[in-house]
């Protein structure tokens, strides 16, 4: 039984190029000892434990998991190889973290969540970029309600043609293969870290469109993904380009991913994560009225997010916290990164759930109707959707524009001489007519002729501008304020009433 003064015993399954930060992220955890490896190549497998100082090693996968000292294993093998090795560390009882993508088809995916859930045991997909200390800080950034209602995440993703730690033909080998079934190099194996990070920024994806281009029918670029989240309001994108002749330094992979995240109230920006292409940048950079922040107390080595996804899984199998991402997450990733595939094949956009429910085909032809009749023009426009209709505010509006009494500062306006109208239309509403005079306001009801300019607007508007919910602009832009006479004689109003 595993015990917190116990260091959980895990065995690394593959022990190829991208073990290296896998095995990296042991030292970091002494709740965890790096046990065993597994792989087929002896002269590799030979090499890694005497760099990792690790006695024990396997090149039989069955004969790993028939030792009773492995507690738990990290696969890190080719996606194909996934589901068959799941299900028999499942029935072995062991607890599992696996390499994304999780698998190549939904079908496998479920099989694989199904027997952990059966056998009792911890299982993860191992998705380091939501560990990644820059991307940590903007969700809690965006969780804090720094910037508002999330709008827009976008990413992009750019490699060159060389530079970086080499890698092995055989890793790209089967990946190629993998292509074959499920999707390219880019798209599918890479981008699930995209999609990830989308998923952890902005929730749950509804729809999407791809537009895919292959070189030589084998790199899968330029190509570009954009979908629109489940919430109805917020999209996101992610842009994936392969510069062929382009080199670059880097400790890890020759390539980088930057993000940019829109809210209703700023901006965050992940300025690089695997690589550093654009030198110079803060880790994270936040925009908001009060100005520009940045960020740069954090680890921005890329090899951060796997020390954050051992300790998860460390955390899950001690029941501290969940993994992340769950193998529900991982179905729910996997699904977006198959319907990528689906909409590129297809060349049309896909829903997700196509690919989450056995009725696809039904799934977009009823979705599909729903939103070609929520296109119609009864529909609540974009900024009501957004912000949530004036009318609300409605009922309060004589009392917000009674309230003007007091607010008015005169002082503020001393030389202001101006006679300007308010029609607030509708119900709840009313007609006002507001003189200006050597710092002093007169209030009435009804409207003036003769006043400079005459505003009129839904009593909602009015009243939503006068709660703070609103700024004029808005409405303005919004068509919903109408102005007769000089706009120009009603600047003053902001200080004379702090608006």
């Amino acid at each position: 039984m595993v015990t917190p003064m116990q260091p959980i015993r895990i065995a690394l399954v593959g022990v190829g190029r991208i073990a290296d930060l896998h095995a990296q992220a042991y030292t970091h955890d002494p709740r965890a000892t790096l046990w065993a490896l597994c792989d087929r190549d002896e002269e590799l497998l030979a090499r890694r434990a005497d760099e990792w100082g690790v006695e024990r090693t396997f090149t039989d996968y069955a004969d790993l998991l028939a030792d009773p000292d492995v507690q738990a294993v990290e696969i890190l093998t080719p996606t194909s190889l996934h589901c068959e090795q799941v299900l028999a560390a499942a029935a072995a009882g062991k607890h599992i973290s696996v390499q994304k993508p999780m698998a190549l088809s939904m079908e496998d995916g479920r099989r694989m969540v199904d027997a952990c859930e059966r056998a009792g045991v911890v299982y993860k997909v191992c998705e380091n970029y939501v560990f990644y200390p820059p991307l940590q800080r903007a969700r809690v950034l965006i969780d804090g309600g720094a910037i508002g209602r999330v709008l827009s995440v976008g990413m992009r993703m750019v490699g060159a043609g060389s530079g970086g730690w080499p890698v092995a033909a055989d890793s790209w080998r089967w990946r190629l293969e993998e292509a074959k079934v499920a999707g390219g190099p880019t798209v599918f194996d890479h981008g699930h870290h995209m999609y990830s990070c989308g998923w952890y920024l902005g929730g749950r994806i509804d729809k999407l469109h791809a537009w895919i281009h292959h070189v030589d029918a084998v790199v899968d670029s330029p190509a570009t993904v954009q979908w629109a989240y489940e919430d109805g309001l917020a999209q996101g994108s992610v842009q994936f380009v392969m510069c062929p002749e382009l080199e670059v330094e880097s400790p890890y992979y020759s390539n980088d991913e930057w993000f940019e995240i829109a809210g209703t109230r700023g901006l965050i920006w992940v300025n690089s994560c695997t690589a550093e292409f654009r030198p110079g940048l803060p880790a994270v950079t936040l925009q908001t009225s009060d100005g520009v922040q940045h960020i740069d107390d954090l680890d921005s080595d890329w090899a951060a997010g796997f020390t954050g996804a051992l300790r998860n899984f460390v955390d899950a199998i001690y029941r501290i916290e969940p993994p992340l991402l769950s193998g529900e997450e991982g179905l729910e990733i996997l699904a977006v990164d198959l319907a990528i595939q689906r909409s590129q094949r297809l060349q049309r956009p896909v829903y997700v759930d196509e690919l989450r429910r056995p009725d696809g085909s039904a799934v977009h032809r009823r979705r599909h109707r729903q939103d070609v009749r929520a296109q119609r023009p009864d529909r609540p426009p974009f900024w009501a959707r957004l912000f949530g209709s004036d009318d609300r505010h409605a009922p309060r509006c004589r009392e917000l524009t009674e309230g003007l009494v007091e607010r008015f500062d005169g002082g503020e306006v001393a030389d202001w001489q101006a006679t300007i109208c308010v029609d607030a239309q509708g119900e709840h509403g009313g007609q006002w007519t507001f003189a200006f005079a050597d710092g002093q306001m007169e209030m009435r009801e009804g409207l003036d002729p003769a006043a400079e300019l005459t505003v009129a607007m839904p009593a909602g508007t009015w009243a939503a501008i006068l709660a703070g919910d609103k700024k004029i602009e808005s409405a303005f832009l919004q068509g919903k304020l109408q102005i007769d006479g000089k706009p120009e004689t009603a600047l003053p109003l902001r200080k004379a009433f702090g608006l």
